[in-house]
């Protein structure tokens, strides 16, 4: 049964690169490569593996008789990640258990759900995912990645990759490196973030929450802030459904939550969640996932054209 259980994953490993517009062949053999030796070495049971993301998956095993999850990336891929963990010690975040800088294998504890499958509203999700980020924030600055603009790098995403993606979506594109362009003026270094905080990185411990998947940069609260905006694509659609100009006011109704909750101005979450979508919608095509892709594409895409009305103040 373990040995299925690793080909089953080193199987998902190679369909994932497949799908892919990115050269993974690297990656992925480092995976299936790697991934024996680490159970082996780390007396680690496999279970199964977890689906969800665009890395090669993570293997749900148990350590020592405890259930935990093994995360195999490429060397360096994940070291920010596992600088942060291990900083945090619990604290917001998912615990580590063990840690291999030179394979790229990171074990951590097995939590439960997610928030997605509890909340599936940008207002429930807000009301716990905020807490958890202004703890992640007290994180030391040195154990971060060190600032660079990540306004500047969304920019680039959208100048790249939106003539090939972006075809469907043109007044997005133009919104998004717009304002890509206004926040990169003056973004600014306040703290280590998460950089990835949707719902689906919110999992259940005991009575509680934690964070997991870091990309650790040091950035603005308002980006992390923004992602959270991000993901209400369904709630949107839904809301637009029933009533046009309801899903508008729904974002606007969140933005003005998160801003409030994380002390920042509304008017930069709201640009940094639409630069967000834009460039998520974008990644997922390149990474294979064109379905998700073209919903964060088709919800910007309405949102550009909606008027003055789609604007956050505050």
């Amino acid at each position: 049964m373990p040995a299925a259980v690793i080909e089953a994953a080193i199987a998902e490993a190679r369909r994932r690169g497949s799908r892919s517009a990115r050269d993974l062949t690297g990656d992925v053999e480092h995976y299936a490569r790697t991934l024996p030796a680490i159970c082996a070495d780390w007396d680690l049971e496999p279970v199964g593996w977890l689906p969800g993301g665009v890395n090669p998956p993570p293997l749900q095993v148990r350590a020592a008789g405890e259930p935990a999850v093994l995360k195999l990336q490429a060397p360096g891929a994940q070291d920010v990640a596992a600088a942060v963990l291990g900083a945090a010690r619990g604290h917001g975040y998912v615990r580590v258990l063990a840690w291999d800088a030179a394979r790229g294998a990171l074990l951590t504890e097995r939590l439960g759900e997610s928030l997605w499958d509890v909340r599936d509203d940008l207002d429930g999700q807000a009301r716990v995912i905020v807490p958890l980020l202004r703890r992640a924030w007290e994180m030391p600055p040195e154990v971060g990645r060190p600032f660079e603009s990540k306004a500047i790098g969304l920019r680039r995403i959208v100048d790249r990759l939106g003539p090939r993606y972006g075809v469907a979506a043109p007044a997005a594109l133009r919104l998004a490196a717009e304002y890509a362009q206004s926040l990169a003026a003056d973004e600014r270094p306040e703290v280590v973030c998460h950089g990835d905080p949707h719902a689906g990185n919110v999992l259940r411990r005991g009575e509680e929450w934690a964070l997991i998947d870091p990309d650790g940069f040091i950035g603005e609260r308002a980006y992390d802030l923004g992602v959270v905006l991000r993901d209400a694509c369904l709630e949107f659609t839904r809301a637009e459904d029933g009533r046009p100009g309801a899903g508008v006011e729904l974002l606007r109704s969140g933005c003005a939550l998160l801003a409030e909750q994380g002390e920042v101005s509304a008017e930069r979450v709201w640009r940094w969640g639409f630069v967000e979508r834009v460039t998520t919608g974008l990644y997922l095509h390149w990474f294979g996932h064109p379905d998700q892709g073209a919903g964060f594409l088709a919800t910007a895409e309405a949102l550009a054209t909606s008027g003055p009305r789609a604007a956050c103040r505050g």
